[in-house]
């Protein structure tokens, strides 16, 4: 039966916070989670020598420098990431042509460019972490001076002046026949005088 090791952590209730809460809050710590994979997947000669608080120590600082912008850490990481797997694409494509079987040359390829593929992928995440993609991002303005709209870049004119060029139009498409203008005579003959009723 392989050895527990008794890791001791100092838990730090918060104000009107319980024991079991203060400790519970902290299991569910990512910190906390991360320090519990990394000495799980530590060698049986290195977990001797892994320290649990101080992991979790480095991974709440590493995670507040990322809060403040400094992705120096990640970079480091991705980096690395990327050196092992091409090392992880190197041993299994050799590993690959030493095999006589060829299920066993294809497992030992298709493994390799599995791991040269996210590789790639790896770098590809640094580069648009160091170079970020510009993108363009075109506002929408609304200016109004009295009646006027500007909507996705296409500027309406003046209502009035809309209406008004709208009557215009109609008037031009009115195809009826127009009547005949007769003259006007200005000087009119004088009435004749009628008679009155005395009780008119």
């Amino acid at each position: 039966m392989a050895d527990i090791k008794i890791r001791q952590i100092h838990v730090m209730a918060k104000k009107d916070q319980s024991k079991t809460e203060a400790v519970t809050e902290t299991q569910l710590n990512s910190a906390y989670k991360s320090a519990t994979v990394m000495e799980a997947f530590q060698e049986n000669a290195d977990r001797d020598m892994f320290d649990f608080p101080s992991a979790m120590k480095i991974l709440e600082k590493t995670a507040q420098q990322i809060k403040s912008g400094d992705l120096s850490r990640i970079e480091e990481m991705l980096i690395s990431q990327a050196f092992a797997l091409e090392v992880i694409f190197t041993k299994t494509v050799r590993t690959a042509i030493r095999q006589e079987n060829l299920l066993q040359y294809e497992a030992h390829m298709r493994l390799g460019l599995k791991a040269q593929n996210q590789s790639r992928a790896t770098l590809q995440a640094l580069i648009q972490l160091k170079q970020p993609s510009q993108t363009a991002f075109i506002k929408q303005t609304n200016i109004a001076h009295g009646h006027q709209q500007v909507n996705n870049g296409i500027q309406l004119e003046n209502k009035s002046n809309s209406q008004n060029k709208l009557l215009e139009d109609i008037n031009d498409l009115d195809t009826r026949t127009k009547a005949a203008t007769k003259p006007v005579d200005s000087q009119l003959d004088a009435l004749e005088l009628l008679d009155r009723g005395e009780n008119s």
